[in-house]
């Protein structure tokens, strides 16, 4: 009997020891929400809420900030976190809305990760409001991407052009760190474009988007469910599209005469048949340029080589200033998310979780409907704006508010 006892003993003292090995280990984050230097608006807000993503779990802790200090912290399970947060500050009628990010912060042990906050550029005017890139498959399994479309939204409460508004996207996928960076590390003032980049055309007033309408660019202006070069499991019909971007100079492009052309301003690839964005997700940015588009182009100082490569292939480099709206979209793989746009257009990212050639969009959700216009959200945070894995809806608008 006296044996068993102690066999028992000893079976619970390994079962708990095995036990005690297998717990994670955790550690106390703490993150301070900083003000860029030079601004005096008062403190971070109470209730401003700080969102932390395990990079290996996907686990999102919400943390909210109390007693003015801007400071939270928390009590978290060993890993790598992200972290994203935006808010607004009120001064009069004026209104500051504010964003942060942390990236790939490693926590093993107590830790301070202090988020630098930056002023968001933009708060009203044009946004990208959807954007279609995923794909689809075609009823013999084939890859379909003909039917990808961008949706630029007037958010605003005036009528505003869509004349000289141009479109493109960053170079460099987001599967590697982004190495358009100066020598010290810091983000370059202006942001490199690859493949086409496309302007719509006109004098200044010529293609009025009153509020709460919107403009779609189609890769191809067609109704990609019923047209014979289309495939009868798209989920659009793009035949109406306001845009279309008809690659000319290839001689392989169709071009679809019911939808006008944007102009194209320049290319990295003369031999690309479609603006294809990647069914993987690219970034994407809708900017303005000062000065015509002939002019800008045409001028060397206005390009770049990859930093690091010895290819010759010059990129458009187009200053963060022009930039009216950008969306960072990453790959679903946590491991090749890595971001392109600088936290004052974009502090997070959006993806696709359904995959390549899943027929489903990313759209931002409606923040406010007021007399059934939508007024959607834009914190300048992706993380916070945009919902993912959504049916296309090309120029249909929610009816409720989304969170």
């Amino acid at each position: 009997m006296k044996k068993q006892v102690i066999i028992s003993i000893l079976f619970l003292v390994i079962f708990a020891f095995s036990c005690k090995k297998n717990v994670t280990p955790t550690y106390t984050l703490t993150v301070p929400l900083t003000f860029p230097s030079g601004f005096t608006l008062g403190g971070v807000p109470d209730g401003t809420e700080v969102k932390l993503i395990n990079s290996l779990t996907g686990r999102e802790t919400i943390l909210i900030t109390t007693g003015g200090t801007g400071i939270v912290s928390s009590v978290l399970t060993e890993g790598s976190y992200d972290g994203s947060c935006s808010f607004t500050v009120k001064v009069g009628t004026d209104e500051y809305v504010f964003n942060g990010v942390l990236t790939k912060v490693l926590l093993s042990k107590d830790s301070s990760a202090p988020m630098t906050l930056t002023l968001a550029k933009n708060t009203g005017g044009f946004i990208i409001k959807e954007i279609y890139f995923s794909g689809s498959k075609t009823s013999d399994a084939k890859s379909y991407y003909s039917d990808q479309f961008h949706e630029i939204y007037n958010n605003s409460n005036e009528t505003l052009y869509a004349d000289g508004l141009c479109i493109a996207f960053l170079e460099q996928t987001p599967s590697a760190p982004n190495v358009w960076v100066n020598a010290d590390g810091s983000a370059m003032t202006s942001l490199p474009t690859t493949f086409q980049q496309w302007i719509i055309p006109g004098t200044g007033k010529e293609h009025p988007v009153l509020p709460g309408k919107s403009i779609v660019i189609a890769q191809d202006g067609i109704d990609h469910k019923t047209d014979p070069n289309g495939n009868s499991l798209s989920p659009v019909n793009l035949a109406k599209a306001d845009w279309e971007s008809y690659v000319a100079a290839s001689g392989k492009d169709t071009d679809s005469p019911g939808v006008p052309n944007m102009t194209l301003m320049y290319t990295t690839s003369t031999s690309m048949v479609d603006w294809l964005h990647s069914v993987f997700g690219y970034a994407e940015i809708i900017f303005r340029l000062p000065v015509p588009w002939e002019q800008f182009v045409a001028n060397p100082a206005n390009f770049k080589t990859k930093p690091g490569s010895t290819s010759a292939t010059q990129y458009l480099m187009i200053p963060v200033s022009y930039v009216i709206d950008g969306v960072e979209i990453v790959y679903p793989d946590e491991a090749k998310r890595n971001k392109r746009l600088p936290a004052s257009i974009d502090a997070g990212y959006t993806w696709i979780d359904g995959g390549t050639y899943c027929s489903k969009s990313i759209r931002r959700k409606a923040k406010l409907v007021v007399d059934g216009r939508v007024i959607y959200k834009d914190t300048n945070n992706s993380n916070n704006d945009f919902l993912h894995d959504l049916v296309p809806t090309p120029w249909v608008n929610p009816t409720t508010v989304e969170n």
